[in-house]
């Protein structure tokens, strides 16, 4: 199975929306959960042990999103692309 990146979100997240908007723009592979909705997310919500959206995982490894998105930007978008791609390539 491909791997892909995972998204914990809540729908009303800006955050969310820069980091989902960065992967779709640069064919990142993802997969989106609700937690609002999705009994799977809120379970994997409280694994990690989140406290804000959107929760960033690859391979089992959480991202800090604060690391990432700044003012509603990406900090460093071409930093932050091959990061994501060294994390998808590392299992």
């Amino acid at each position: 199975m491909e791997n892909k990146v995972l998204i914990l979100r809540t729908k009303r997240c800006r955050k969310s929306d820069v980091v989902v908007r960065f992967l779709k723009e640069n064919n990142i592979p993802h997969i989106i959960k609700y937690v609002e909705d999705d009994e799977e997310a809120q379970k994997l919500y409280k694994k990690y042990n989140l406290k804000a959206s959107p929760g960033i995982i690859i391979n089992g490894e959480l991202l800090n999103p604060y690391n990432l998105v700044e003012n509603c930007k990406v900090k460093n978008p071409e930093a932050t692309k091959a990061e994501f791609l060294k994390l998808l390539k590392e299992r």
